[in-house]
This record gives C-alpha cells, sequence and structure tokens, in this order.
C-alpha cells in the first residue's frame, strides 16, 4: 500500500473504533478522526474546544522483523516471464492525539477497539497486524497561544504491514553454463 492507501485503512478502522460510519459522507465524521494533525498552535479555528477530535499519523518504526526480506523466483506461463517475489515485513507506528472533554474516552475506546475481533478482520483483509500489547492513553494537555489549557490525551499503537513485491526479470534465453572446480 502507498502512504495514502494505509492512512485510508487505518482511518477507516479508526472511525469503526469510534462506532461511527466510515462510508458516511457527513461532515461530522469526516472531522472526528482526521489524518496528521494541524501545523498551527492548538487553538485552531478547526474545532472549538468542547469539541472530540482525533488526529492520526503513521510513521516507520525500526524494528528487527522489519529488515528482513524474502525472495522467491517463479515462471509465469502467461507472459513467459521469469519473475522475482520478494515480502517484506513494514513496522508502523500509529499516533492517536485525541483532543475534547472526552478526549481520555477516544483514546481508550481505540485502544480496546483496535483489538476486538471485527477491527482486527478488517484490517488482516488489507495485510495489517497490530500488536495487542497497547500502552495506556498518556495525558498530554497542551496550552494554547492565549494561555488555555486543551484537553488531550496520545495513543500509540504499533502494528506490522505484510508486503509482496513482484518484479519482472524477463527471459532466460540461455542457461549459463559454469564449470567450476
Amino acid at each position: 500500500m502507498t502512504k495514502k492507501e494505509l492512512e485510508n485503512v487505518i482511518w477507516t478502522a479508526t472511525v469503526m473504533c469510534l462506532a461511527l460510519d466510515p462510508a458516511s459522507e457527513d461532515e461530522f465524521v469526516q472531522q472526528r478522526v482526521r489524518k496528521s494533525w494541524p501545523t498551527t498552535e492548538t487553538g485552531s479555528t478547526n474545532w472549538k474546544r468542547d469539541e472530540n477530535v482525533v488526529f492520526l499519523r503513521i510513521t516507520p518504526w525500526d524494528d528487527e522483523i522489519g529488515r528482513y526480506a524474502d525472495s522467491s523466483y517463479y515462471f509465469e506461463q502467461e507472459t513467459q516471464l521469469h519473475r522475482e517475489r520478494v515480502d517484506f515485513t513494514k513496522a508502523h507506528q500509529i499516533h492517536f492525539v485525541c483532543y475534547g472533554p472526552d478526549s481520555y474516552d477516544d483514546a481508550e475506546t481505540i485502544r480496546i477497539g483496535i483489538l476486538r475481533a471485527n477491527i482486527r478482520q478488517f484490517l488482516q483483509k488489507h495485510r495489517i497486524g497490530v500488536m495487542p500489547h497497547i500502552r495506556e492513553p498518556q495525558q498530554m494537555s497542551e496550552q494554547d497561544e492565549t494561555g488555555e489549557w486543551w484537553e488531550r490525551y496520545d495513543l500509540t499503537v504499533y502494528c506490522y504491514e505484510n508486503v509482496t513485491k513482484d518484479y519482472e526479470i524477463g527471459t532466460i534465453e540461455v542457461a549459463p553454463n559454469v564449470i567450476t572446480m
């Protein structure tokens, strides 16, 4: 998946965790969970202090599992080409930044919801597996430029994405004849 496709899958899973309909075009649903987080100070005009908003950002995570790849070779009958298939795992951190009066409840709902069977099955369809050991949400209240405090809880979830890439090697006209002594 591309980064955008991965963000869309995680966005959908997050909306499902919060018991909202990801297919809804209602602006409430679209604004309730947002990709990335604001680049300006917290006192954004995009939402009010009494509104619950979840921002998500996905970043690479350096994990041993993500350092290995397995290559295999096969012959594709339809095209008469030799191909290489590379299987590997990408490790990701999903950062949830929850604002609003129910920010703790949102973070906790996501923490538990992302491990529920229906969400796990949805993620597995997209070749994503979530690590089940998820740390409790951390309170990170922050002050805006006016001196007022915004209620905020952060949650980090680690996951793995199984990736398969196919490459065309071409055709082999003559096999190499190598003799070693």
